[in-house]
C-alpha cells in the first residue's frame, strides 16, 4: 500500500507537473525548425501523457517521433489506451493549470497572452547539492523533454490526428 500512495502523491502533484510540462516546452522549442514555442493546448494533451505509466512508457527516444509512439499502440492492441488520451485532458485540466500556474510563478515558464504560446525560461542556479531530483522525477522530465520535441515536428491538425484528441 505504502508503494500505491507514493505514486499518487508523485502524481498528483501540480509542482511535479509545473517542472514536466517546462521540460517539455524546453523540448519543443529546442526541437522546433524556428524555435518557436508551444501553444498552450500542447500543455494540456502533454500532461495527459506524461502523468500516466502506461501512456508514458513508450516515449523513449528509440522511437521516430509521435506517428512512432501512436502505432505502438496499434501495433500492440492496446489502441483503447490511446483513446483515453482525450477523457485524461478534460481530467486533468485542473491539475494542468495549476501546474502551469506554479511553472509561471516560480519563473520556469512565460505564457504570452497575445499568442497562446508558453516559452521556457533558463534557470539562473542548479539546486544545491543535496537539493536535486531524484532519478524517476529526472528520467520524466528527459521523456517530458522528448515529447515536445516529437509535438514540434507536427502542427496542431496532426498532434490531433495521430493521439485521436479533439480540441
Amino acid at each position: 500500500m505504502g508503494r500505491l500512495v507514493d505514486e499518487v502523491k508523485l502524481w498528483n502533484t501540480p509542482i511535479l507537473g509545473a517542472f514536466i510540462l517546462w521540460r517539455f516546452t524546453q523540448g519543443y522549442c529546442a526541437g522546433h525548425p524556428n524555435g518557436d514555442a508551444p501553444i498552450g493546448l500542447l500543455h494540456f494533451v502533454a500532461s495527459a501523457i506524461l502523468t500516466n505509466k502506461k501512456l508514458l512508457k513508450p516515449v523513449t527516444n528509440q522511437r521516430d517521433g509521435l506517428q512512432s509512439y501512436a502505432r505502438s499502440f496499434e501495433e500492440s492492441k492496446q489502441s483503447d489506451i490511446l483513446l483515453s488520451i482525450q477523457q485524461r485532458v478534460k481530467d486533468k485540466r485542473e491539475y494542468t493549470l495549476a501546474s502551469i500556474d506554479i511553472a509561471i510563478s516560480e519563473g520556469l515558464v512565460m505564457w504570452d497572452i497575445e499568442s497562446g504560446k508558453i516559452y521556457p525560461r533558463a534557470l539562473n542556479k542548479k539546486p544545491s547539492r543535496g537539493k536535486g531530483l531524484k532519478t524517476p522525477i529526472k528520467r520524466i522530465g528527459d521523456q517530458a523533454e522528448i515529447l515536445g520535441k516529437w509535438f514540434s515536428k507536427h502542427d496542431l491538425i496532426t498532434i490531433e490526428a495521430y493521439l485521436k484528441v479533439v480540441f
